[in-house]
């Protein structure tokens, strides 16, 4: 094929799976994983109407701002908030910014393949990253997968590139595009093995003279380690740190192992990369030429190691996404097998078309849900409480605050088994409405609805919702 032809055919295959994410592009965070959606959004909010500081990121809970919080480099939500600050408050600008994330990340990924295999493997196996369950719906998540994938894989060509091509300055730039996928999702860092499998093949024993590699490391692991360090001084909810602390180190080498985990894999691993998809992935690990292709082999064991070291302790599905690039990799591979056959085109489109009917049954109906009643809740709460009052919701969940766009309190998140004396301490900290969702709260077994309708005025509010004024 001419340069043109080839240049045509990668632009029609990122619109196309641009177009398949454009769907249900205007629906609310309030749909599936609504807690960490709205939680990314409110950051974007609190941006411009408080702090247009990327350095500072602020949830909505607990207790009065500045709730400065350790997360990810805040890209996203930067890149949202001048978008809501320049042209509205627009869910679908909110979700066209981890979109095009995404589709950078597919042409990296392109690139990739194209070190790897044919133009024809390397288009098939950005279609299989475009077409997985796990893509489609949380790349045009309000959340920063879209980011962490588009710069572990701009990490992994510049640094590919610079190593076979003798280019330092790409080597060192790969450093940087690799510091921010760590920083947007820390366990990018296992992206870093297959690097140093490029590296080893590339010096050999002067692996370690090559200054560049140092630098590569420095910026890398450093800077992440920097952002966090310092953002933990000024948060007042260590999530990074306390995640590591708390699960992750505490059962680093036998998460994998226990009954949840297995669980968790046998029920999600499907629902993420359908049947067919782990099928290629196997076929292609085990038909893999390691002579020819060990990095990339190295890279399939790394993401696996990931699975067992951070999904299996951590079990959150969205944590599977940083597999899928190298999965739709291995997979073009086996599909690429299979089309040698007699009737190989034809069982290969069938796969395809499988894997695309999957996805489809799977997202559709989660991209269809929408939380009606929390957000007809939300604006009653809009309407009967001050913008700045401090409020206390009856939930863990912190959707109905942040749909609220309310700074508050979460009902069990100082303390759980005294829920009355949370709530005074809640009011002496200058809470002046509690909201349970629709009647309920969270781990209430009556006393504290008890307490409520005892001591303070209930608004009636049509549909069966209530605010308790508490000062």
């Amino acid at each position: 094929m001419s340069r043109v032809s080839r240049a045509v055919v990668t632009i029609l295959l990122l619109a196309f799976i641009t177009a398949i994410r454009l769907p249900y592009i205007a629906n609310s965070p309030y749909e599936y994983d609504s807690w960490r959606q709205s939680d990314t959004e409110s950051i974007a909010l609190n941006f411009i109407e408080h702090r247009m500081n990327i350095f500072f990121p602020q949830l909505n809970y607990d207790g009065p701002l500045p709730n400065y919080v350790q997360l990810e480099f805040q890209m996203t939500t930067w890149l949202i908030a001048w978008l809501y600050r320049w042209f509205g408050h627009d869910y679908a600008l909110a979700r066209a910014v981890p979109i095009g994330f995404f589709v950078m990340s597919a042409y990296f990924l392109l690139l990739i393949a194209r070190r790897y295999v044919t133009d024809r493997t390397a288009w098939t196996a950005v279609l299989l990253y475009g077409i997985m369950p796990v893509t489609i719906l949380y790349s045009r998540a309000i959340m920063p997968e879209s980011a962490a994938l588009c710069c572990m894989l701009g990490a992994y060509w510049l640094f590919v590139k610079g190593v076979e091509e003798s280019k330092r300055g790409l080597v060192v730039l790969s450093g940087v595009f690799m510091a921010l996928a760590i920083a947007e999702k820390i366990p990018a860092v296992f992206t870093g093995i297959p690097l140093i499998a490029v590296a080893v093949q590339a010096y050999k024993h002067r692996l370690f003279v090559r200054t560049e590699l140092w630098i590569f490391a420095a910026i890398a692991l450093g800077l992440p380690f920097l952002y966090f360090q310092w953002l933990s001084t000024v948060a007042e909810f260590p999530f990074v740190t306390g995640i590591a602390t708390k699960h992750i180190w505490p059962h680093l080498l036998e998460s994998f192992r226990s009954n949840e985990a297995l669980e968790f894999f046998r029920t999600n691993l499907p629902s993420t990369f359908t049947w067919c998809g782990i099928g290629l992935f196997v076929i292609g690990l085990l038909c893999l030429d390691w002579r020819r292709h060990w990095s990339l082999g190295v890279w399939a064991i790394a993401m696996l190691l990931e699975l067992a070291v951070i999904v299996a302790t951590i079990r959150f599905d969205y944590y599977l996404i940083l597999t899928a690039p190298v999965a739709a990799l291995l997979g073009a591979q086996a599909l690429a097998r299979i089309g040698r056959w007699r009737v190989g085109k034809a069982a290969a489109a069938a796969v395809i078309l499988a894997i695309g009917c999957q996805s489809y049954a799977i997202a559709v109906p989660l991209l269809q849900g929408q939380q009606t009643v929390l957000m007809q809740q939300a604006a009653w709460v809009q309407r009967y409480t001050p913008k700045n009052a401090l409020v206390v919701v009856g939930t863990d969940d912190p959707s109905l605050l942040n749909a609220s766009r309310r700074i508050g309190w979460r009902t069990g998140s100082l303390l759980p088994d005294d829920p009355v004396k949370e709530l005074n301490a809640f009011i002496a900290d200058g809470a002046r409405y509690f909201i349970p969702l629709q009647g309920h709260i969270d781990g209430d077994d009556g006393r504290l609805a008890a307490y409520l309708n005892e001591r303070f005025q209930r608004i009636e509010i049509p549909g069966g919702y209530s605010i308790y004024k508490l000062q």
